[in-house]
């Protein structure tokens, strides 16, 4: 009894399908489109939920700034600035970098 494999009938019946690069372009142009989406949703959700936190830590700021008094108002607004651009310059900093997986050929 001949068993024959169906598999190898039929990648034998047809040669290889050739390379298209433009449906690869277009299909790497999707997805990156889709990635960028995504990762600017994120951040947009990100800022508004940071907005929301300052806005609710505003009050006891303005307490905390009207009982220490005049003299450490602007003091305290220097600390809350390097604060908030050394959590932005550590964020940037420690940002992990997706390079796309590219095979133009």
């Amino acid at each position: 009894m001949d068993k024959t494999d169906p598999l190898a009938d039929f990648f034998a019946a047809d040669a290889a399908p050739a390379n298209d690069r433009a449906f690869r372009t277009r299909v790497m142009e999707r997805v990156a489109r889709r990635r960028l989406r995504i990762e600017l949703v994120l951040r947009l959700v990100a800022g508004c939920l940071l907005v929301l936190g300052l806005a609710l830590v505003s009050p006891v700021l303005q307490s905390l700034a009207d009982m220490l008094g005049q003299e450490m108002s602007m003091p305290l607004q220097v600390i809350a600035m390097a604060g908030g651009i050394a959590f932005l310059g550590h964020a940037w900093l420690s940002r992990t970098i997706n390079l796309p997986r590219l095979r133009p050929f």
